[in-house]
């Protein structure tokens, strides 16, 4: 969904309103930080002309599937934000959405929201047990058959101090 920022100035309410649900295909980046799809996207909001400065004024509801950092399950999150940023037409800016030959890439803000506020580790529960590092058993789901006393062997020097 692109909107045109000719259109927005041009209209004599200065602004334009949209209300719909927006498909995101383009998921390669948000692979890349554990997210396997995006669903249910829904954008409200209106982008504003404001004496040649362009705002954009959206609240953004979703649901996406994650994978969890301990435990490497998926699982399922609705999110809500609120976007309320400047619109510019040029590319060396760095405040502000860029509006790519005079329109605004709704899917792109979407994408580049989440990016920007999704947390560094997703976990599926704060009490999430995770996976064993020594035979990989789901901690949430088994107790793990791991001898809990196995010793470095380069720090098995220190136990002699320890007697």
């Amino acid at each position: 969904m692109k909107i045109s920022l000719y259109d927005v100035s041009k209209n004599p309410t200065k602004s334009v309103s949209f209300e719909r649900n927006v498909e995101i295909s383009e998921l390669g980046a948000l692979r890349s930080v554990g997210i396997v799809d995006v669903k249910n996207v829904f954008v409200s909001g209106e982008l504003l002309d404001l004496d040649s400065q362009f705002v954009l004024k959206m609240d953004l509801t979703l649901e996406m599937t994650l994978v969890c950092s301990r435990c490497l399950k998926e699982f399922v999150v609705e999110e809500e934000y609120h976007i309320d940023s400047m619109i510019s037409q040029d590319d060396d800016d760095i405040d502000g959405i860029i509006a790519e030959d005079g329109e605004v890439d709704i899917a792109k803000v979407v994408v580049d929201e989440i990016l920007a506020s999704k947390s560094m580790k997703s976990l599926c529960s704060i009490d999430c047990q995770g996976i064993c590092s020594g035979c990989g058993a789901d901690l949430n789901v088994e107790e793990c058959e791991c001898e809990e006393d196995e010793i470095d062997p380069r720090l098995e020097g220190l136990l002699d101090l320890l007697k």
